[in-house]
């Protein structure tokens, strides 16, 4: 569970691909997140896919097309396999799972 339980919205202060395999998230409150893109694929929170996917996902549906930040209110990834996916900032914020997040701080991999 992540530690974020702020009754405001997180607020992305950048975006950005890190190589062919994650979205990187820095937050405007100093916290940094990667996501790799089987993990947002996997936890999409689309009606279709139910944040449910389970077994084998193909390398076509963990290929992004296309990353836009929607304001601050969301962040849209279109995939290679055709696929949309809208994941609010609560929603990301919420799956992070960086060392602080997991509560393993003695295990950084971000600077906050």
């Amino acid at each position: 569970m992540a530690l974020w339980k702020s009754k405001t919205p997180p607020r992305i202060r950048g975006l950005n691909e890190i190589g062919r395999y994650a979205i990187g998230i820095q937050w405007t409150d100093g916290h940094d997140s990667i996501f790799p893109l089987e993990n947002l694929r996997r936890s999409c929170p689309c009606n279709a896919c139910a944040n449910a996917i389970e077994g084998q996902i193909p390398a076509t549906a963990q290929r992004l097309l296309q990353l836009s930040r929607l304001g601050d209110a969301a962040v849209y990834l279109e995939w290679v396999d055709g696929h949309e996916t809208l994941y609010t900032t609560a929603q990301l914020r919420e799956i992070c799972r960086c060392a602080l997040c997991v509560q393993e701080p003695e295990r950084p991999i971000t600077g906050d």
